[in-house]
């Protein structure tokens, strides 16, 4: 009897098909059914490689994260910086991206656990990368380091709510976020160099 040879192709078909879904449908109405008919392979396929759509969801995000092209900007300015980043985060979101995003929203009510695992264990996208900061410093820009993750909790939140109401992220409202909000929000978050002293003078 002759043994089928596996296709090397076939889990990347079947989690592309995931991710094509998650971004038509959304989470709760993506069907493994669905996902065997848009990757032209069987259930039985599917649930011997994954158990249940939760762990089928977390290995196409996991292809999905692998495949991402990176992405870095240093404009020799920190504002410059933030509407770079600024800038990219409203094209992810107006891509792909952002219907990936409100298909995986979904998955808030109906599976938190899921979203849990994603968040754990996948970037958004949006984090502002350390360096950025670092050459803020360097430049005399910040007094001193912050949690590069305050870009993410203000600016980036403030933009995906934005894009979740259908508003626009035109120029002048991502130059706004930047001024209005990202500059102030990690300027006042900096702590001078000298407040991490430790010692009997560390106050």
């Amino acid at each position: 009897m002759s043994v089928r040879p596996l296709d090397p192709t076939r889990d990347a078909r079947i989690l592309d098909a995931v991710l094509e879904l998650l971004a038509e449908a959304g989470y709760v109405s993506m069907t493994i059914d669905a996902v065997a008919a848009r990757s032209g392979t069987s259930k039985a396929t599917i649930y011997r490689r994954w158990r249940n759509k939760r762990e089928i969801t977390v290995a196409a995000m996991a292809r999905y994260q692998r495949n991402r092209t990176s992405w870095s900007v240093d404009t020799g300015t920190f504002r410059g910086d933030l509407l770079a980043h600024t800038r990219r985060f409203a094209e992810v979101l107006n891509g792909f991206d952002g219907r990936l995003a409100i298909g995986l929203v979904q998955a808030r009510a109906s599976d938190p656990e899921l979203i849990d695992e994603l968040e754990t264990r996948f970037s958004s996208g949006a984090r502002l990368p350390e360096e950025v900061v670092e050459r803020a410093v360097e430049r005399g820009e910040l007094p001193g380091p912050v949690d590069a993750g305050l870009f993410e909790e203000v600016v980036a939140s403030v933009l995906f709510m934005r894009w979740l109401w259908r508003l626009p992220l035109d120029a002048a409202f991502l130059e706004h976020a930047v001024d209005r909000l990202a500059l102030p929000v990690l300027t006042a978050g900096a702590r001078p160099a000298d407040s991490f002293q430790t010692g009997p003078d560390a106050s």
